[in-house]
């Protein structure tokens, strides 16, 4: 059998919703994947905190977080880099001058930074901590997240300066990379595999870079349509045995 190297994005793809919590198949699946002598590894938007906390508890130990940004083998980090920083300041002046509240994540944990008491951080499916202090702009020498409220109108909305722009929840933009194919390739060339031998999981627009070829791409069946549409294969549910399916029906375990 050809060894496989196996990509996973966490939420709604492992994880249930954006919960830490992997069903017992999949995670059943994940094992018996190692155990064929395949590799796996998460492919998250997460900061590599976060990605990495998630990864441990479940014995993963390759990690591809922050978007394609940060790379992590065995708990050490190989490589984290932030977004292009001055189009960050650019935009968050430009929010500041709009009065748009805007977060800002700047150090690896799960805090987000705001100067703003009434930003939005109600949503139960928000798993960053909001910590709301002075944030000066020209002071900040790493970003590698912003969120900000969107506006009531289209025509209300900033230029984007060259950043990723996702809908997110609590009613805000998330900016943070987006490049997990990058990410994905990098790390292949760190363990010595062949794009042609990746195989990709996912569920969110996020996910889209990573489905591409040489890769294999498998969409859950909980996904967004526009990213099945790009999918090599589609299967269930991540919370009906999804990736078990599609491990099964392809012959990997």
């Amino acid at each position: 059998m050809t060894k496989k190297y196996f990509f996973f994005d966490i939420d709604g793809t492992l994880g249930l919703g954006i919960s830490s919590i992997i069903p017992a198949d999949t995670l059943y699946c994940l094992r018996r994947l190692v155990q064929k002598g395949h590799f796996i590894a998460i492919a998250s938007g997460r900061l590599q905190h976060d990605t990495q906390t998630f990864a441990d508890r479940y014995g993963i130990p390759a990690v591809v977080a922050d978007g394609g940004n940060s790379l992590s083998l065995d708990g050490k980090i190989l490589k984290m880099t932030g977004l292009p920083l001055e189009n960050c300041k650019a935009l968050l002046r430009d929010l500041t001058d709009r009065h748009y509240p805007w977060a800002v994540v700047t150090d690896n944990t799960i805090n987000r930074y705001t100067p703003y008491a009434d930003f939005p951080h109600d949503d139960p499916r928000n798993y960053m901590e909001t910590v709301i202090r002075p944030v000066p702009i020209e002071n900040l020498t790493a970003v590698y997240k912003i969120m900000y409220a969107r506006p009531q109108r289209l025509e209300d909305e900033p230029p984007t300066y060259g950043l990723p722009h996702l809908e997110y929840i609590d009613h805000t933009y998330l900016i943070e990379p987006t490049d997990k194919s990058r990410g994905i390739l990098r790390m292949l060339d760190l363990v010595g595999g062949r794009p042609e031998d990746a195989v990709v999981f996912g569920d969110g627009m996020n996910d889209i870079s990573m489905f591409r070829k040489p890769f294999f791409s498998i969409a859950m069946g909980n996904g967004r349509d526009e990213l099945k549409a790009h999918a090599d294969y589609v299967t269930g549910d991540n919370d009906k045995g999804g990736i078990l399916e599609a491990c099964k029906k392809f012959g990997w375990l």
